[in-house]
């Protein structure tokens, strides 16, 4: 009966997190290029030298449809010091990145979502020197994320 309980408990406070994450207010909100998705930033911390992005993707169309791209391919620029950075290697050449569908080219997002559905990604780079206050970032198929506020603490 124990044991119950706590199966029954873990998958309420999973209901609950996973609930808190789709209610976040977003920092910007993009539509894909092709205006089948919606792009949410929900989140862009710095901790130490990383920089993390947190993405929420909705399917706003009538149909089931994939969102799929390289990690290799997302990134973000500095316009200040006009740089542009890519995201974070492991030790094994994948992007330190997720949900990863494979390990091609160091790692790819691939997701089928049903109308309204939803899915996240999330992505760390390194970070930008300690005076840059805002950034772009960018995200295959969905317009840029413009002016994006950051604050670097080391």
């Amino acid at each position: 009966m124990k044991k119950k309980r706590g199966v029954i408990a873990g998958v309420i406070f999973l209901l609950v997190f996973v609930t808190s994450l789709w209610a976040l207010d977003a920092i910007q909100t993009q539509p894909s290029t092709d205006g089948s998705f919606e792009l949410s930033l929900i989140r862009a911390s710095v901790r130490g030298d990383v920089l993390t992005f947190q993405v929420a993707i909705k399917n706003t169309s009538s149909q089931r449809l994939r969102y799929t791209f390289f990690f290799r391919d997302v990134y973000y620029t500095d316009g200040k010091a006009k740089k542009k950075y890519y995201a974070l290697k492991d030790s094994k050449g994948l992007y330190i990145a997720g949900p990863a569908y494979d390990h091609n080219a160091g790692g790819s997002f691939n997701m089928w979502l049903k109308p309204n559905g939803k899915a996240l990604f999330w992505i760390k780079f390194p970070a930008p020197a300690e005076d840059v206050e805002e950034v772009d970032f960018y995200v295959p198929g969905a317009l840029p994320f413009e002016g994006i506020k950051i604050k670097v603490k080391r």
